[in-house]
């Protein structure tokens, strides 16, 4: 991007060297003088518009501090609330527990592997009264309401006919 714009800037040079040589005097007054004016008309637009929002601050003063007013009075009002300074100290408590959890976690990340293999275990145990070798938990079927089961058919598969 950077050799693009050098080269665009270098060919905008030589083409208004080339093009000022071409010029004659009369010309380039012509131009220096529809440069000039085209400036004025710009400062003195600039004026007008600054000259306008003066204008309007000053019928709209009132306006304006009634508005800062009532914005700086609600959000008195927010800061006064309990709900928003309670909201303010859970936020801060939640960051703090976080920050501690952080910590933690990290001193036990940062612990030898020799510690870890005395906290690991290699056994699973299932401690479930329903789970066992025999015993397996038996499918339920839910039909919709007022839908009646479906005759077994008496293929292979033994999927129900519909």
């Amino acid at each position: 991007m950077k050799k693009s714009f050098l080269l665009g800037l270098g060919v905008a040079a030589a083409s208004a060297f080339v093009i000022s040589k071409k010029l004659t005097e009369s010309q380039k007054d012509r131009i220096a003088m529809k440069i000039d004016e085209t400036l004025l008309n710009l400062r003195d637009t600039a004026v007008k518009y600054d000259k306008y929002a003066h204008d309007y601050l000053d019928e709209n003063r009132d306006t304006i501090n009634n508005f800062k007013q009532s914005i700086s009075d609600r959000f008195n009002h927010l800061k006064d609330e309990s709900v928003v300074s309670d909201a303010f100290s859970s936020l801060k408590q939640a960051t703090s527990d976080l920050k501690t959890y952080i910590q933690g976690s990290k001193e036990d990340i940062e612990q030898p592997v020799e510690d870890h293999d005395e906290v690991m275990q290699d056994d699973i145990f299932i401690d479930d009264p329903n789970f066992g070798e025999e015993d397996e938990l038996k499918t339920v079927t839910f039909f919709p309401e007022g839908w009646e089961e479906p005759e077994k058919s008496l293929d292979d598969n033994n999927e129900p006919q519909l």
